[in-house]
């Protein structure tokens, strides 16, 4: 029996409280509401309510006017030459043609009259100009003028100097020996021959004007066999060699071969 008195008023002091929250929110909220509206109604700008009602009373810009039509292209204009009518009236031909004067001759006869022209001079032609020469040609102006005299024969060219023979000319050893008109053989060095040395010496030589050797010196060879080999390229005679009927020096090679039998 308390159990249930006491289950009872519980739920009751539930309800009371929840009553009582519902009626203060309720009022929170109505006393916001009402003060929002006041607060709007007091602090509300009369001036602004007149700036809009004038912007809303004034009327749209005029649009900008349209922009000026594009100007046309300058039209040229061609001038004609003015056309002469010319109305020639063609009178009738005549029906009748007269007949020609005859002309009237004049003879004239200056074989026994003086007849001449003002300036003239005697035996001169008829239509000639006064104070022509006699013998001239008719339509001239004088006298004809002497032809000019004929043009000077060209000189001819001075013969160019044939050039120098060059001092010395180069030959091969071929044409060298070709040309020989002594060749003496070289010695074969006894010291040589001991040492069994044989081989080839080469031996550049100037062969002068007379066709004699001027100059002579070993280019290649062994040391034991130079000396016989220079001495026998300097007892060499050659004939002269000619260069436009000119006697030159000549250079060139002599080979020796030494080679034990």
């Amino acid at each position: 029996m308390f159990e249930s008195t006491l289950v009872e008023s519980t739920q009751g002091k539930r309800d009371s409280r929840t009553a009582v929250f519902f009626v203060a929110t309720s009022t929170i909220w109505t006393l916001s509401l009402l003060g929002a509206i006041v607060g709007g109604i007091l602090f509300y700008d009369a001036k602004l309510d007149e700036q809009m009602q004038m912007l809303t009373m004034l009327a749209p810009p005029p649009p900008p006017p349209p922009p000026p039509p594009p100007a046309s292209a300058p039209k040229t204009v061609v001038k004609t030459a003015p056309t002469l009518s010319i109305n020639m009236a063609v009178k009738e031909p005549p029906k009748e043609i007269p007949k020609p004067t005859a002309l009237a001759k004049v003879e004239t006869n200056t074989g026994n009259l003086d007849v001449g022209v003002e300036g003239g001079v005697e035996g001169g032609v008829a239509g000639g100009v006064a104070g022509g020469v006699v013998g001239g040609v008719i339509g001239g102006t004088g006298p004809a003028a002497d032809p000019p005299p004929p043009p000077p024969d060209p000189v001819p060219d001075p013969p160019k100097a044939e050039p120098p023979p060059p001092s010395i000319v180069r030959r091969s050893e071929g044409v060298i020996r070709g040309n020989a008109l002594d060749k003496p053989s070289p010695d074969y060095p006894q010291l040589a021959k001991t040492a069994h040395v044989e081989g080839d010496v080469v031996v550049e030589i100037t062969i002068g004007e007379d066709g004699g050797v001027s100059l002579a010196k070993v280019i290649s060879g062994h040391p034991l066999l130079q000396a016989s080999a220079l001495s026998a390229a300097k007892r060499w005679k050659f004939k002269p060699t000619l260069l436009n009927s000119t006697a030159v020096k000549v250079s060139g090679v002599l080979t020796f071969r030494f080679k034990l039998s």
